[in-house]
């Protein structure tokens, strides 16, 4: 594919990098009008981007270091820092960016709930425009297959394997993150409570990760040669259901009120 789009001198603009930018600028705006809907002010997301960056590449590194390499980073720990040579995951990023979350909307005190559902809809979309970045790179790449929709890549700069038919596994994923984002959209204004619309996105991810784990080229292994992101998913799919079991009460009390 194109991992680099164009290079001036010895200056690169690297697919990865533009595309990942790109997708910043789009949640965040996303995010501030969806805030705004819900009465928080835009400012707290504004301030939050770059909280939510940091523990998002930290957790996204961390995840990969955990369960892909283990061994090979602890014999190049200076690789660790190494993340425009791709490595991160996509799940160790949502860990990170919660824990951010949760500080966060401590700190200023407000409702990590509603500040979650501000950012519900972002996050898929976000998700499904950073899939353009990982299939110009080759980064996280499907299994062989002869498929007639494969592909294969043939530039010695894509991580991925070369002049080998793959699953087009980045495409899959685009389109189950960007289905999760059309039902969190759609449903985000009929919830009674806050907290649903994260839940919905939480589950819609869990699901859509869980399936398209099975092309995965070189999964991270979490133990007994099982993906750790179908793990994750599991727990993420089980979260959410314990999610909306105990938000029930206030969705049933919300409903009397406004039936009375």
């Amino acid at each position: 594919m194109y991992p680099i789009l164009f290079q001036l001198g010895h200056f690169e603009f690297r697919s990865y990098g533009v595309i990942v930018a790109t997708t910043f600028f789009v949640g965040l705006w996303l995010a501030t009008k969806e805030a705004e809907r819900k009465g928080l002010e835009r400012a707290h997301v504004q301030d939050f981007v770059t909280y939510a960056l940091i523990g998002g590449i930290i957790g996204a590194r961390l995840y990969y270091i955990l369960f892909s390499q283990p061994d090979y980073f602890l014999q190049n720990p200076w690789k660790v820092f190494a993340i425009w040579q791709g490595g991160i995951g996509v799940i160790g990023s949502l860990l990170g960016g919660l824990v951010a979350a949760l500080w966060y909307t401590r700190r200023k005190s407000i409702s990590f709930l509603r500040f979650a559902d501000a950012l519900a809809p972002a996050i898929p979309l976000g998700q499904t425009i950073g899939q353009f970045a990982c299939l110009l790179n080759g980064d996280s790449y499907g299994k062989p297959t002869d498929l007639p929709w494969a592909i294969t890549y043939t530039d010695p700069r894509s991580l991925a394997p070369l002049n080998t038919p793959l699953h087009p596994i980045e495409i899959y994923e685009m389109f189950g993150y960007f289905l999760v984002f059309l039902l969190v959209w759609k449903t985000r204004k009929s919830h009674k409570a806050d907290g649903l619309s994260f839940l919905t996105y939480l589950a819609g991810y869990g699901v859509a990760r869980f399936f398209v784990e099975f092309f995965r080229g070189q999964p991270a292994i979490f133990a007994w040669n099982i993906p750790a992101a179908q793990v994750f998913s599991i727990v993420l799919i089980l979260g959410s259901i314990a999610g909306f079991y105990l938000l029930r009460p206030v969705v049933m009390n919300a409903s009397r009120k406004i039936n009375s």
